[in-house]
């Protein structure tokens, strides 16, 4: 990921990842307190990469706790294999 934008209350960062990973990413994200909006797109579904949008209060600590709680979530289900 890069950040191609960066101000107060917004990021919005660029990324090879699928959909998969960023739909699941931006709903942990809104759980996340002083999450005002969190939204992914792309501008074109083949040629374009995907750009994650974060608003809200501390956006950084929003999101690394939002991969917190998805590496938490995998590391409990390896462990029930």
């Amino acid at each position: 990921m890069r950040i191609i934008e960066s101000k107060d209350n917004k990021v919005v960062l660029e990324t090879d990842e699928s959909a998969t990973l960023l739909n699941l990413l931006t709903e942990r994200l809104w759980e996340q307190k002083g999450v005002t909006r969190a939204a992914y797109a792309t501008k074109h579904p083949f040629l374009g990469k995907m750009e994650l949008l974060v608003e809200g209060k501390n956006n950084k600590k929003a999101i690394e706790d939002a991969c917190d709680s998805i590496i938490k979530d995998c590391d409990a289900m390896l462990k029930q294999l």
